[in-house]
């Protein structure tokens, strides 16, 4: 439904008298045919208003109902002389101390030439300009976008025609744009961008110095307007469904309606009644949407296709640091060929164009506390070397990574291709991965070590991934004393995860997590500590997760490790001794899928330990789940391979493996587990006797309780549900 007002009559007036000092008029010195002085006469309408009910929805200035001091008005006049010969001027004056006066020049020693009446003058036709915020005389041209309608007025004109000499000129100011009010638009949102095919978003007043007219028109942006931005019109939105737009008078039956920066909202066809819009009217759509001509569309259209690098933005070192120190210092870049690459505002950034960084060396930055860099559905591509920020500590959304691609040789402490760690204050949302790297080859591992895809170490919350293409992550050392935990996505988190998936496009999206590490082995020596864990999407959690979704290969075939625990999900779950961490975060998985071929570690004893175990815990869902509060609604999908991959393979004494296909191994008898169901298979040929510590279920290996009751298995194999139950002190 559209309905269309002509702007009424305005409501305030302002007399603008020649000569009369207690009028808003220059002080022209203005002369008539027998020397005397003689004062001209304008009489100034403001632009018209239309009300709704008390509330005005158009104005002079934003929240303003007259003109205010600075104010400039434009005024060309073509006079006929009595001879019957043309003459021009022009004249800019500016409201100043409450009065209307010729402006001056830009040069101080120039003098204002205020506009006068020819002595033999006959008559004359007055054009008239008001634009909100004009910077003076104008010399040739001035080009502004409609933009800047948001918080100014919008252009108004006024024309008198064949004023006798001596009569007063009445400027009934008129608006050269159409107003559109669109409602029904989705509630909450501060504005909504108006595109369409050869959209007029900006307008010009030149002034022709042969005879000082002045004319004005709607107008395409120039690139010198708009560098490098997309052609659209901002409307503001009363955050209750409503969007004004100043626009050019037109045909707007085809266009769209978008959220800011492009991203795809609205489609209209064929609205017959906004089909000619035209000048000082005003009109409103309402929106309803499934009536056939109105198409709204999903979140996946705002992502471009990560594979076409038609209008990526190539940068070099240089800009690529330019670009960064931007990010964490919250202000807008512009590359060096102009196109503006990030748009700032009082929370932080958004990028405004896919970015190349070709593979180049550049410098990470800390993304602060409270700060927001918003990836405005754009990608980054191409990143090597290097995580791009050295930590986070603000939010990061609506942001693509393709291709990346870290390979180090030495000890690293955190590795991600976002970020090495993310604190607690950390949020990572809606953002997408494809085609990521991260190797990680030290000659000696001592210490903790957190490797994933996309996070090292986590404490914020997680949620809204995709990943896409191949995503590898890969640890190898020849001796690793120290504690490794390696994931898909994150290596360990505290923080919650949630709302993990694969992309749905044409390629097939897998993760590959390999961990390769060992220790080294001197004659006469035993082996250290070594602790690895191992998963699919997490290494290690002591958080919540929530529906995930992932298909991967995650191998630990090749690792030796005091404690093992891989998964096709998660490594270990952990929990304290009461199935909660000391806030009370709960530890869960919940409403999650792992189709994984999940292969793990040799686990060795140690005889410094309390008591002297090795463990080797291998899941299709979790490796082991320690005290955690809740495993519930998952399936476990895939294979889980038994330790016949290694020749002449034989459990060390005191060392336990437990291989399950959700669930390795399960200890704390606080957690509600419900609704899990097994479907990986177990590939192995291993068979051992009881007394050996080598134990194999169709849902888990080994768990202090049972478990059967509530939870289901798919998969087949001569073994039980649960290979052991009870007599598990660790």
């Amino acid at each position: 439904m559209i309905r269309h007002n002509r702007w009424l009559p305005g409501i305030f007036l302002v007399t603008l008298l020649c000569g009369c000092a207690k009028n808003p008029l220059t002080e022209q010195q203005i002369r008539d045919r027998n020397g005397e002085v003689l004062p001209i006469e304008f009489v100034m309408e403001c632009p018209a208003m239309m009300n709704t009910g008390n509330a005005p929805i158009t104005r002079v200035q934003k929240d303003q109902f007259e003109f205010e001091e600075g104010d400039v008005i434009h005024v060309s006049a073509t006079f006929t002389l009595l001879s019957g010969e043309i003459t021009y001027d022009y004249d800019c004056l500016e409201l100043a101390n409450g009065q209307w006066t010729s402006r001056e020049g830009n040069d101080p020693n120039t003098p204002a030439h205020p506009m006068i009446w020819p002595w033999n003058a006959d008559k004359a036709t007055f054009q008239v300009y008001y634009l909100a915020h004009s910077s003076g005389i104008l010399v040739e041209s001035t080009d502004r976008l409609l933009d800047q309608l948001r918080a100014e007025a919008d252009p108004v004109y006024a024309e008198a025609v064949d004023i006798p000499y001596g009569g007063a000129v009445h400027l009934d100011f008129r608006h050269l744009c159409t107003k559109l009010t669109v409602s029904g638009l989705k509630e909450g949102e501060k504005e909504f961008w108006l595109q369409k095919t050869h959209l007029q978003d900006a307008f010009s007043l030149k002034r022709n110095a042969d005879n000082e007219s002045l004319s004005f028109q709607f107008m395409e942006a120039p690139e010198a307007l708009r560098p490098g931005e997309e052609h659209r019109v901002i409307g503001l939105s009363d955050g209750a469904g409503n969007a004004v737009f100043y626009l050019a008078p037109g045909d707007y039956s085809n266009m769209s309606i978008t959220y800011p920066y492009g991203l795809a909202y609205l489609t209209l066809t064929d609205i017959a009644a906004l089909g000619n819009l035209k000048p000082n009217t005003a009109y409103t759509l309402n929106i309803m949407p499934g009536s056939g001509n109105v198409d709204e569309a999903d979140e996946d259209d705002w992502w471009p296709d990560p594979d076409d690098d038609l209008n990526d933005v190539k940068l070099d070192t240089e800009e690529i640091n330019g670009l960064l120190k931007a990010i964490h210092d919250g202000k807008e870049y512009i590359s060096k060929s102009g196109i503006p690459l990030l748009a700032a505002n009082e929370s932080g950034t958004a990028l405004l164009k896919n970015v190349d960084f070709q593979n180049n060396p550049f410098i990470w930055q800390v993304l602060p506390n409270g700060t927001v860099f918003d990836g405005k559905y754009h990608y980054i591509k191409n990143v090597s070397g290097s995580s791009l920020f050295s930590q986070l500590n603000g939010r990061v959304s609506n942001l693509g990574i393709v291709g990346g691609e870290i390979t180090q040789q030495t000890d690293a402490e955190n590795m991600g291709i976002l970020s090495p760690v993310s604190s607690v204050s950390a949020m990572m949302n809606n953002l997408r991965l494809k085609d990521i790297s991260l190797e990680l080859y030290p000659s000696l591992i001592d210490d903790v070590c957190n490797i994933g895809a996309f996070i090292g170490n986590n404490s914020g919350s997680i949620y809204e991934i995709k990943l896409g293409g191949e995503i590898r992550v890969t640890i190898e050392s020849a001796d690793a004393p120290g504690r490794v935990h390696v994931g898909g996505l994150v290596g360990q988190t505290s923080g919650n995860v949630s709302d993990v998936s694969l992309l749905d496009d044409n390629d097939p999206a897998h993760i590959y997590v390999t961990c390769d590490c060992r220790f080294h082995e001197d004659a006469g020596q035993s082996k250290t500590e070594g602790d690895r864990y191992v998963g699919g999407l997490l290494g290690l959690s002591t958080g919540e997760v929530d529906n995930c979704t992932i298909s991967a290969t995650v191998t630990a075939a090749n690792s030796q490790g005091v404690l093992m625990y891989t998964g096709g999900m998660i490594g270990m779950l952990r929990g304290t001794d009461e199935g909660k961490t000391a806030n009370s975060t709960a530890i869960s998985l919940t409403n999650s899928i792992a189709a994984c071929e999940v292969t793990g570690g040799l686990a060795y004893p140690l005889d410094n330990t309390i008591n002297g175990e090795g463990r080797s815990y291998t899941g299709g869902l979790i490796g082991y789940a320690y005290s955690v509060t809740a495993i519930t609604d998952c399936k476990s999908l895939g294979k889980v391979y038994g330790h016949d991959y290694k020749s002449d393979f034989f459990p060390y004494s005191n060392a336990y493996y437990a291989i399950g296909g959700a669930v390795g191994q399960i200890y704390g008898g606080n957690a509600s587990i419900s609704n899990v169901d097994a479907r990986s298979e177990i590939v192995t040929s291993l068979e051992f006797p009881r007394n050996v510590l080598y134990f194999i279920g169709l849902f888990a290996g080994r768990s202090d309780l049972d478990y059967k009751a509530g939870n289901s298995n798919h998969n087949s194999g001569n073994y039980d549900f649960i290979g052991e139950i009870g007599n598990i002190h660790y």
